[in-house]
């Protein structure tokens, strides 16, 4: 649990992250995200979203040794696009062949206005790479800022330690 996405972030950076690591961006994307990342430190590689959501061929053409994508997949903000289940695979598997993570913000979730709800992209990560954010902000109160972030088990020591430092 943490207080709001940003700390969620901002405990991935002091976790996984070192100053200079590259990290896909959304482009367009959410600016809190954007700027908790710089902030950090990443150097960020703006990939464009289409109808389909982050265009994945774009960031591997980018900048394939990226070692983190941040996405909003099921509700990209700010353009409200689903990340396709063809490229939600295809960033999975890059994930795994270069041993990057992928930020998941599940934002807005829970509010699917067509179609069946999604699945979030951590429940397709097979390998661990997913770390996956999501708040309480919409279904409870947004002045509560109460954010959940889910790791992989074997990063869970690593984390919990640096929860214990941070606070």
């Amino acid at each position: 649990m943490c207080a709001g996405y940003r700390a969620c972030l901002d405990l991935i950076n002091h976790t996984l992250m070192h100053p200079g690591d590259t990290c896909w961006m959304e482009e367009p994307g959410y600016f809190m995200a954007r700027n908790a990342l710089l902030e950090a430190g990443a150097q960020l590689v703006p990939v464009p979203v289409d109808d389909q959501g982050l265009d994945v061929a774009q960031g591997i053409a980018r900048f394939p040794d990226a070692r983190f994508a941040e996405v909003t997949p099921t509700h990209q903000s700010p353009l409200g696009v689903s990340l396709s289940l063809p490229r939600r695979l295809a960033l999975l598997d890059w994930a795994n062949r270069q041993g990057s993570w992928i930020i998941e913000d599940d934002y807005d979730s829970e509010y699917r206005y067509q179609g069946k709800p999604l699945p979030a992209l951590k429940s397709l990560d097979q390998q661990g790479r997913v770390l996956y954010t999501g708040t309480f902000s919409k279904v409870l109160f947004p002045g509560l800022r109460l954010a959940y972030l889910v790791v992989p088990a074997e990063q869970s020591d690593a984390f919990a330690r640096q929860a214990d430092r941070l606070h």
